[in-house]
């Protein structure tokens, strides 16, 4: 039979049966998921909900929904033969990713943290080089050095340095593309459910512990907001694996460039949020630089398999 081009993507986690349309769908749901749930946290950044009560909440929210498929005797066996050692290096990089993104979030306008985490195809770039010890090519080169500068217009350091919630951010997203590397080389003995009920009770232990300690029960409208925030979180986690185990990376890093006009949109319309001119040049610039990456990353072949 002959394959179109959607049904023979050069990159996926490259232990999975592709499954293009699933993943392409999947990430087009998450360019307006994401920006949602920035949505959440500010409203509860608004009603004092601190980051570790936010992420507590997420977790224990998530794991509830989670626990009643462990009835049924296919998901239980999932957990128990998927591979943890792969699953503690997923957790441990995306719990402290997460983290980055909600704090920086409580301050920053949606848009700066959204253009900003578009760095992470370029970091991945090379992430991806030194890990399977690729040659970064000189268009690379030039994606890294127009990501840089776009990063700078946002960043806008002065004599006093870059604020502490810009670097949380960047930090965020080196931690983000360290995530998607982990996801692509996921085992396919991990199932989707063993990947995400793994994240969510390592989630329970480092933020529903603490947060314990400052416990905080919800009231009236800000109901909302803490289900949205569980309600979007489980499902941009999901697509996210989904679009990374069975889509072509090039493509589905492409179609989260969508993302920017929501989290625009929903800063703009709703929190009046209004970047100026030289922060509009530096999201262009770096929405460049990760588009570039993507391609780039789309033509290397990994050789060592660290996962």
């Amino acid at each position: 039979m002959a394959k179109g081009p959607l049904s023979a993507p050069k990159q996926t986690s490259g232990i999975l049966t592709p499954r293009p349309i699933l993943g392409y769908m999947a990430m087009m749901g998450n360019t307006v998921l994401i920006p949602v749930m920035a949505v959440a946290i500010k409203f509860l950044t608004a009603a004092d909900f601190s980051t570790i009560q936010m992420l507590s909440w997420r977790s224990a929210l998530v794991l509830i929904v989670l626990l009643p498929f462990l009835f049924f005797s296919r998901f239980r066996k999932a957990l128990f033969t998927a591979d943890l050692k792969a699953h503690v290096i997923h957790a441990t990089l995306s719990i402290v990713s997460m983290s980055c993104f909600y704090f920086a979030l409580r301050t920053l306008p949606i848009v700066t943290v959204t253009s900003i985490n578009f760095t992470t195809p370029t970091i991945a770039v090379i992430l991806a080089s030194l890990l399977y010890r690729e040659h970064i090519s000189p268009i690379s080169w030039f994606a890294l050095g127009i990501g840089f500068v776009g990063a700078l217009f946002i960043l806008k350091p002065d004599l006093g340095g870059i604020s502490f919630d810009m670097v949380v951010v960047m930090l965020g997203s080196f931690l983000a593309a360290c995530t998607n590397l982990a996801v692509r080389r996921m085992p396919a003995k991990s199932s989707n459910f063993a990947v995400i009920f793994y994240l969510t009770c390592a989630g329970v232990v480092f933020f529903g512990l603490p947060g314990l300690a400052n416990f905080r029960l919800p009231s009236g409208d800000q109901w909302i907001w803490v289900l949205l925030l569980g309600a979007t979180a489980l499902s941009v986690h999901s697509f996210i694996i989904i679009a990374y185990r069975f889509s072509a990376s090039m493509l589905i890093g492409a179609l989260d460039y969508l993302r920017i006009i929501w989290a625009f949109a929903f800063g703009f319309f709703i929190f009046n949020e209004r970047p100026g001119p030289l922060e509009f040049v530096g999201i262009a610039m770096i929405c460049i630089s990760g588009l570039l990456s993507i391609a780039h990353m789309q033509k290397m072949k990994p050789t060592v398999n660290n996962f």
